[in-house]
């Protein structure tokens, strides 16, 4: 009798945990816990985010500064997932399309669209590439 309460309070013990580790799966991440993913919500995600602005040639040069302090951000961490090389080489890429966008160069908007491409980025460096959200 008594190794059969030991049983149950063990298996109540063990499915509480497990209870315990969903519910601490659920939790939200606190902020600053992936700043890439901080960081490209506040400036890429939705339509009228900033980097839309820019790219769709709306942005005043004020914004134009605002996303290159932005990308030398980004430039600086390293990348969710995929290859840091990649990562850097892309917000370089980035960073001299804006550039030339805040030095006036001819085409840097087309530049700029070029070298922001969402799906391009995500699917090399998002965790879950273009699908995770």
């Amino acid at each position: 009798m008594r190794s059969g309460a030991g049983v149950v309070a063990l298996l109540v013990l063990i499915s509480g945990g497990t209870l315990v580790a969903q519910q601490q799966k659920k939790k939200p991440d606190p902020p600053g816990a992936h700043p890439v993913k901080d960081i490209m919500l506040k400036t890429h995600k939705e339509k009228g985010a900033l980097v839309f602005l820019v790219r769709d040639a709306e942005s005043t040069d004020d914004d134009n500064k605002k996303l290159l302090e932005v990308y030398k951000q980004l430039n600086l961490l390293k990348p969710p997932t995929g290859d840091a090389k990649a990562w850097t080489s892309r917000t370089n890429a980035v960073l001299a399309a804006l550039q030339d966008l805040l030095d006036k160069k001819p085409n840097a908007v087309e530049k700029v669209r070029q070298v922001t491409d969402c799906k391009g980025c995500h699917d090399a460096h998002r965790v879950g590439g273009n699908s995770g959200k």
